[in-house]
């Protein structure tokens, strides 16, 4: 027990300096609660999901909950760009269904190369749309259509509205939207079928 707070107080202080010092590319100042976290895994069907892409997992608190839930043969490639996360995922979960990316979620379908996926089942993002530099929000939605199979899901948990808008183009309207107060601060979380 005093592990699990122990790390957990580690992954919040890592992930609260790397907002400050990022506000841009980490957006948010709390990493996941165990309640987005529930929502999120079962708003994404995990446990019907092969292959499944994380977009931005921080500190790792949301990928645990996703290795959670998914099955055993599953695999997930969660992409992140901060090396510090990354390190700190890598020396924090032990899941041989986990890997890490660097590339960009502007290049999934270049990552799932890598991995030889034909396609996505599942696209999570905590990825803050509204903070991406202008035309980089268009070209990382653009990749994560290409990169879902047809009548996969494509998730994004968000403090903002910014993504249904831009997912409306390619997607069409979200098919659920729910707000989870119990966030610090309240996320929405909308879902797509392609």
């Amino acid at each position: 027990m005093t592990k699990k707070v122990t790390n957990s107080l580690k992954d919040s202080a890592l992930f609260l300096k790397h907002a400050l010092k990022s506000p841009m590319q980490v957006a948010y100042f709390m990493p996941s609660s165990p309640w987005l976290i529930d929502q999120i895994a079962k708003c994404a069907h995990l446990h019907d999901a092969k292959h499944i892409m994380e977009l931005g997992p921080g500190t790792g608190g949301t990928t645990k909950g996703i290795l959670k839930y998914m099955q055993d043969d599953a695999q997930l490639i969660s992409v992140e760009i901060n090396q510090k996360f990354i390190d700190h995922i890598e020396k924090t979960i032990d899941d041989k269904r986990l890997s890490m990316n660097n590339k960009g979620a502007q290049n999934l379908v270049e990552i799932m190369d890598e991995y030889d996926w034909e396609s996505a089942d599942v696209i999570i993002s905590g990825i803050p749309f509204t903070t991406l530099p202008k035309g980089m929000d268009k070209a990382i939605m653009q990749s994560i259509y290409d990169a879902l199979k047809p009548g996969g899901i494509f998730l994004a948990y968000q403090l903002r509205d910014h993504v249904s808008k831009l997912a409306q183009p390619l997607f069409g309207d979200y098919t659920f939207k729910k707000i989870e107060f119990k966030n610090i601060p309240p996320m929405r979380i909308y879902t797509w079928m392609k």
